[in-house]
């Protein structure tokens, strides 16, 4: 789906911010894209290597910028986590968790092989080529289940 908006954007003059990797790498990433897709904005960049104390600097970046789209890459479930925390003082349009996609732009991983891509399997190739993910892996249907039966607690009451 990132790659879908990423190759409208130079058309639709939408605009992008990138957050999460490694210093640097998010830099690289945007600079990549922008090779890819000549005329796409980007607007702004930052690693995901912050803490707690770092987040109302990047949400106040990332906000007088004015992405349309906001591409997450902090690996699961953090992404996720993040997002949920911080989206209603976020001021964009479109919030998505990308995982490892950051990494995969600037050029420090590999895409899965053609056939996984177009079946949607891109996750098994990782978890066959790097076994210690499923933990991360397993944390994010059991995090999506945990918040829907808080917000089903919720509307409850």
């Amino acid at each position: 789906l990132m790659n879908m908006i990423l190759k409208e954007s130079p058309g639709k003059k939408y605009r992008i911010y990138l957050l999460g990797s490694k210093p640097g790498i998010a830099k690289l990433a945007s600079a990549k894209i922008k090779e890819k897709y000549p005329g796409i904005k980007i607007e702004g960049y930052h690693h995901g290597y912050f803490s707690i104390d770092d987040e109302e600097k990047i949400i106040k970046d990332i906000n007088y910028k004015k992405p349309d789209f906001l591409f997450v890459g902090l690996g699961a479930p953090r992404q996720e986590k993040w997002i949920f925390e911080n989206l209603e003082h976020l001021d964009v349009k479109v919030c998505m968790g990308i995982g490892g996609s950051i990494d995969i732009f600037a050029g420090k991983v590999k895409r899965a092989p053609l056939i996984f891509q177009k079946l949607g399997l891109e996750w098994f190739y990782r978890l066959i080529k790097e076994p210690r993910r499923i933990g991360r892996m397993l944390a994010l249907p059991h995090f999506v289940l945990k918040v829907l039966f808080l917000r089903d607690k919720q509307i409850s009451s």
